[in-house]
């Protein structure tokens, strides 16, 4: 986990880098921050980038964009496969820790139960 508290598959972005959306989320990720008046200024300075992001964003899709939709759709379905494997990762380590914390109480049972039979 992160210090946001966040999975890392929830720290994934789907979106393609070159979208709106996609700009805006790896832009405000900087914002992950505990410190509030370090925060704010990054919230200005992602809006800032945002802005500017996404200004190249409308010229690159007014010039380039519409060529390139096969290959998007194809590096999106490439980020969506990485996320589902972190989250398969997450769901695993989650489930040999329970394993193990079982395991240890199991152990700890067996052991009272020798003691006091003794």
């Amino acid at each position: 986990m992160s210090a946001s508290g966040k999975l890392r598959s929830e720290r994934v972005v789907v979106e393609a880098p070159l979208s709106y959306a996609g700009s805006a989320k790896r832009i405000w990720k900087i914002t992950d921050q505990e410190n509030t008046v370090i925060k704010y200024l990054l919230v200005l300075v992602a809006l800032t980038l945002v802005f500017f992001a996404w200004t190249f964003v409308t010229i690159w899709y007014c010039t380039w964009g519409l060529l390139l939709v096969p290959y998007r759709m194809i590096r999106k379905g490439g980020r969506k496969d990485k996320r589902q494997a972190l989250q398969h990762r997450e769901q695993l380590e989650a489930l040999t820790s329970l394993q193990a914390n079982q395991v240890i109480q199991t152990a700890n049972l067996i052991e009272q139960n020798k003691n006091k039979s003794q």
